[in-house]
């Protein structure tokens, strides 16, 4: 179960932060709202197949969630193409886009195996200790002590993991942009006064 509570905490706070993001007015709104709707389904679905295990129909379900959800990178690909072709200074967006994606993806990539078990951040003493006294303290605690053991500490993981990824998009954007503003930004500024 509580492998299962990650990848729902994990797609449904993905799910909710794309289709926010489709609400607004920009250009890769309409990719946002697919991408969105891909991954709080595959919350709902997750859900589904773990209270019916036993169902062939849940099983089904779950196996075509996991193929559609491999939809949701190229996608995000795709809203990043859509956000370049949108902007008037196009050689800066790309730089802008490519190190933001370049970071997430990276990142990404780092938490999935670094919240494997036997991965150096499951074994490290800090964490071990920092997960038993989350559990002790759940057991300890009225209305938390009815949730299956790890169950918080996945939940957790799962945010861990969006923050993370948020971050880093973050990060890359602006790394990109600092990139950006010294090259291709000043190339046109230089251009623009050549022209005059």
């Amino acid at each position: 179960m509580p492998s299962c509570i990650y990848d729902i905490s994990k797609s449904l706070g993905f799910g909710v932060r794309n289709d926010a993001k489709a609400f607004g007015d920009g250009s890769d709104a309409g990719v946002r709202a697919i991408v969105g709707t891909i991954q709080t389904a595959n919350a709902g679905t997750s859900i589904f197949a773990e209270a019916n295990k036993t169902s062939n129909i849940s099983r089904t379900a779950s196996n075509a969630a996991k193929y559609v959800s491999k939809a949701v990178n190229p996608l995000l690909c795709v809203a990043s193409v859509a956000r370049v072709a949108a902007s008037d200074d196009r050689p800066s967006a790309l730089i802008e886009e490519t190190a933001a994606m370049s970071s997430m993806f990276g990142v990404e990539a780092l938490m999935k195996k670094q919240f494997q078990e036997g991965s150096l951040l499951a074994e490290c003493k800090q964490v071990k200790s920092a997960v038993n006294k989350l559990n002790n303290f759940c057991a300890n605690t009225k209305y938390l002590n009815k949730l299956k053991g790890g169950t918080i500490a996945s939940i957790l993981k799962g945010l861990g993991f969006i923050i993370g990824s948020i971050s880093a998009y973050s990060a890359g954007h602006y790394v990109g942009k600092k990139i950006a503003d010294n090259t291709t930004r000043k190339y046109s500024f230089v251009t623009a006064n050549l022209e005059a």
